[in-house]
């Protein structure tokens, strides 16, 4: 619009006041201006914008009169007041944080706001930004907008409501003064004051309605009460726990929900109830933060491992559903089957034997006994088997407890069920959680049970369709070891092998001046080390001896506890007298006694620090005499002299220590003293008179 000394004063209208605005109203369209503009009629009476000649406007006033009401309409009644308006509609700009409010706002099951409704508060949003700076700045009405009345701004501002159908009161009591008015609940509740009740107003809300209207404190009680009853282990339904929660609900004279609200507020706060309904482990594979993960470049990075029943049947006697369990050692870099052994049961044996397997096939084919990195299993008889499974490789992760997604093993056993299983006539089926029809005909293998391979006959088939898994997967196996780096190529230590190949010995023993003193197939063998950590458990604990049937020289001691283990070797015999002593034994002799003497040193010294540390704690403490535990405590902790006892000196002769140098008279002076306070003590405990 222009009305301006350039216009004579009189109203023009632009293309974007008769055409459209922000919001796709228009009172007509784009053609009908441009060809009215190539007519330029009698009632068409149009000129280009004096500020940019490159756009057209028309002479209001010279319009048809029917044309004329159609825009004084769409203007509110009356375009001229509607040009009046337009330094106070410059007040209403665009809000960047309103408009990132609403589009992030959420309500019932986390849904949004249509997008038009988004736009409509925005707008409403922006016209109570500019309505509140116009009465918070002084003069700001009278002096920036140039009206002498506040109640004229108003006016203005409700007719611009009206004409541009924004979603605000288009009353001043509703809009500015009352109590709740518009204004006033934006100034306390900001952009959420606008939301109307079809978009999350609690007004309407069954859940935390009192007698008052919505409750807050209300509404979380009874959230409360519903998620606990739906997160019982009982797994209820429903319209079971709208029929709990309404009984309690009736008792505190609460309005009571339908089925079809618990349903809505249960699948709303389901990351709290599922653990409760339906245990962690559905928790953790369905609602814990899943890990995408990826596959190792190359072989021995990352071995898992775990049993599976084979779903193969075979006969025994009169029984005809037997079945026999495999435990896997998988290479997840190409899912390569680098270790397995086969058993009635899975136990920490057929563990040990699978593991076993799959080190003796890495040294079939790389020609050492190489260990994997990262080893993974299940918690199946962690106790017992961690020592092994820590020997075995560099890093032993065991999966977390329920959380089934961590071992990438399992969909494995799946692909081996329907790869080579299920071709077989003996095929059992899949586990028993699947659908029933994928399982096999049941009156078939009835008839059948009688042609099943025996045991050894399943323990063929096995190794068959084992033998082919890894053929073909064999070549990129050997491919990609070739190009994994040198430094990667790792092997088992002597330690470790024997944990991995050694027998372990059934009996604990404990540590004697000897040695470990064990009874092996009838024969004593007695085990020691020259490690002080070793002979400083002497009292501590018991040991179990794994060793190696073919060599006895040396063996492994591991702790009780499997915590620390040591290589001890295999006690020397030393002769008697010089004839039968060789240089050798000499050399070993010498070696105990070398040991000895340091482990004497060592207590030396810790009776020296011992000795520092009371007699320091004795002058600081100061002791009463006259107490009888006081007393007794350091006749105790000093000697005759009322200093700390050298006790080391007493140490079944371990070293002897110069005597302290005192001259007589303090000697002399010091031993009256002890004399004094030992009287004392003696006569505190001792009636004389008893004994008259």
């Amino acid at each position: 619009m222009q009305k301006n000394e350039k216009t004579n004063n009189d109203l023009y209208l632009e293309r974007t006041d008769l055409c459209h605005d922000e919001y796709g109203q228009k009172i007509m369209s784009y053609d009908a201006f441009r060809k009215a503009n190539e007519r330029n009629g009698e009632y068409w009476q149009m000129m280009y914008n004096p500020r940019d000649q490159r756009f057209p406007m028309v002479k209001f006033e010279d319009m048809r009169t029917s044309f004329k009401d159609k825009i004084n309409a769409f203007y509110g009644g009356n375009v001229y007041d509607y040009f009046a308006r337009q330094p106070i509609e410059r007040l209403f700009v665009p809000d960047p944080k309103a408009e990132q409010w609403y589009m992030e706002y959420r309500y019932a099951n986390n849904l949004t706001l249509p997008p038009d409704v988004q736009q409509r508060y925005r707008r409403a949003a922006e016209v109570l930004n500019g309505c509140i700076k116009a009465i918070e700045t002084k003069r700001f009405i009278k002096d920036e907008l140039g009206l002498k009345h506040v109640d004229s701004f108003w006016n203005h501002v409700l007719d611009i409501i009206k004409a541009k159908n924004i979603c605000l009161p288009s009353s001043y009591g509703n809009l500015v003064s009352k109590p709740d008015s518009a204004i006033k609940q934006y100034k306390e509740f900001s952009y959420a004051s606008l939301i109307h009740k079809n978009y999350g107003n609690k007004s309407a809300a069954k859940i935390g309605k009192t007698e008052d209207g919505y409750s807050i404190e209300r509404e979380n009680q009874q959230v409360a009460i519903i998620r606990k009853i739906a997160r019982l282990h009982m797994n209820l339904d429903n319209v079971q726990i709208a029929d709990t929660a309404n009984a309690f609900f009736e008792k505190n004279n609460w309005e009571t929900i339908s089925p079809a609200t618990v349903a809505n507020l249960v699948a709303k706060h389901m990351p709290n109830v599922i653990a409760g309904k339906r245990g962690q482990k559905v928790y953790n594979n369905t609602v814990s933060m899943q890990v995408s993960r990826q596959r190792p470049q190359f072989p021995s990075y990352y071995w898992t491992m775990d049993g599976w029943t084979v779903e193969l049947l075979y006969k025994d006697g009169s029984k005809y559903d037997n079945r026999l369990t495999i435990v896997v050692v998988l290479d997840v870099m190409n899912n390569y089957p680098v270790g397995y052994a086969i058993g009635d049961r899975e136990n920490t044996d057929l563990i040990r034997m699978a593991l076993r397997n799959a080190i003796i096939h890495m040294q079939d084919m790389f020609g050492a006994t190489y260990r994997p990195w990262q080893l993974q299993s299940d918690r199946y008889g962690l106790k017992n088997l961690t020592p092994f499974y820590e020997s075995v490789s560099h890093l032993y992760t065991p999966a977390a407890v329920g959380n089934a997604k961590s071992k990438v093993i399992e969909p494995y056993f799946n692909y081996i069920n329907k790869t080579y299983c299920q071709k077989h006539f003996n095929w059992s089926g899949f586990n028993i959680t699947s659908r029933k029809d994928h399982q096999p005909n049941i009156e078939k293998i009835n008839e059948i049970k009688k042609a099943l391979p025996d045991k050894a006959g399943l323990i063929d088939q096995i190794n068959s369709f084992m033998t082919r898994e890894r053929m073909s997967k064999v070549e990129d196996y050997k491919k990609q070891w070739d190009l994994m780096p040198l430094e990667d190529q790792v092997t088992l230590s002597p330690e470790d092998c024997l944990v991995v190949f050694g027998k372990a010995h059934t009996e604990l023993n404990s540590i004697t001046g000897l040695g470990l003193i064990t009874t092996i197939n009838g024969t004593k063998k007695i085990f020691d080390s020259f490690d002080p950590a070793f002979r400083a458990l002497q009292f501590v604990t018991r040991f179990q001896v794994i060793y190696d049937p073919e060599d006895f020289s040396q063996a492994l001691a591991i702790t009780e506890d499997g915590k620390q283990r040591f290589m001890v070797h295999n006690k020397m015999k030393v002769g008697m007298g010089f004839k039968n002593t060789t240089p050798e034994q000499l050399e070993y002799h010498a070696k105990i006694n070398a040991f000895n003497k340091e482990r004497k040193e060592e207590i030396i010294q810790t009776y020296l620090t011992d000795d520092s540390i009371v007699a320091e704690l004795l002058d600081s403490t100061p002791l009463n005499l006259n107490n009888d535990q006081e007393a007794a405590l350091k006749l105790m902790l000093t000697d005759k002299y009322g200093q700390q006892k050298e006790g080391i000196q007493d140490a079944k002769g371990l070293k002897q220590l110069p005597a302290a140098t005192t001259s007589k008279a303090a000697t002399e002076a010091q031993d009256e003293l002890w004399q004094h306070q030992q009287q004392q003590y003696l006569q505190s405990k001792t009636n004389i008179n008893e004994f008259l």
